[in-house]
């Protein structure tokens, strides 16, 4: 009987620390998920120092922004072209998410875009966190507002990290297709291939290490295939020079 007794009485200290052991992993769990940092603009305090470095934070934000929302994300795909004996012709394309063959004039515009653009978004990055110290020594003298903006004068360096770190995987990612499509330009397919890995490495939206396989129809393959070679023509390509990376 103690036996049995003892038995019960390990089941239920069991029972009682499985719910205990649930939660643990639950606070655990909401430990690791961070909440992803939101930026917005208050209202100006009135000092020069701390309002310059609010302005040049929503700047940033702005253009952060701009540079995320444009984008539409291509890949270069193997395209198997089945004819109507079954035979397979082997092309190479760049595509969009749904696998529609899309202009390289137009992606390699967009990537060079990205390229250009990446610079002038890395020296705002610079000027805020240049101007957060004198922003943070000036913080006192908004008296008992300071309290209430010492979260929006941590923003800025937030901003830099996190954003900053997505920029710059845009800003790689976009070399690396401009490079890929300056390749299948030049029928290069062994660099094309070669160039895949880079292209989705940190890849925001989607994308493997290895290439994409499309299979169809020649029909189809037809239809699409004139589309994007009026697009193309509609938007010629004048260089494939792309510039050195920035640091």
């Amino acid at each position: 009987m103690k036996k049995v007794f003892s038995l019960l009485v390990c089941a239920l200290a069991l029972c009682m620390m499985m719910p205990l052991q649930a939660n643990a992993q639950k606070k655990e769990k909401a430990k690791k998920e961070k909440t992803p940092f939101v930026w917005e603009m208050p209202e100006l305090t009135g000092n020069e120092t701390v309002d310059k470095y609010l302005l040049t934070c929503d700047t940033l934000n702005n253009t952060m922004s701009k540079y995320v929302d444009g984008i539409t994300f291509y890949e270069v795909a193997k395209i198997e072209v089945v004819g109507d004996d079954g035979e397979k012709d082997i092309k190479y394309h760049v595509v969009d998410a749904e696998g529609n063959l899309r202009s390289s004039n137009l992606a390699f515009k967009q990537n060079m875009q990205l390229i250009m653009a990446y610079p002038d978004l890395a020296l705002q990055m610079a000027n805020v966190m240049a101007l957060e110290a004198s922003a943070v020594a000036a913080a006192p003298s908004l008296g008992m507002k300071a309290l209430k903006y010492s979260k929006f004068l941590k923003a800025g360096p937030k901003m830099c990290s996190e954003g900053g770190k997505q920029m710059k995987e845009i800003y790689k990612r976009a070399r690396a297709q401009a490079k890929q499509i300056k390749a299948l330009k030049a029928g290069n397919i062994d660099d094309v291939e070669a160039l895949n890995a880079e292209v989705n490495a940190g890849n925001v939206d989607a994308g493997a290490a290895s290439m994409r396989v499309i299979s169809m129809q020649k029909k189809d393959y037809e239809d699409q295939f004139g589309k994007l070679t009026a697009e193309d023509n509609a938007n010629p390509v004048s260089g494939f020079d792309i510039p050195e990376e920035e640091v």
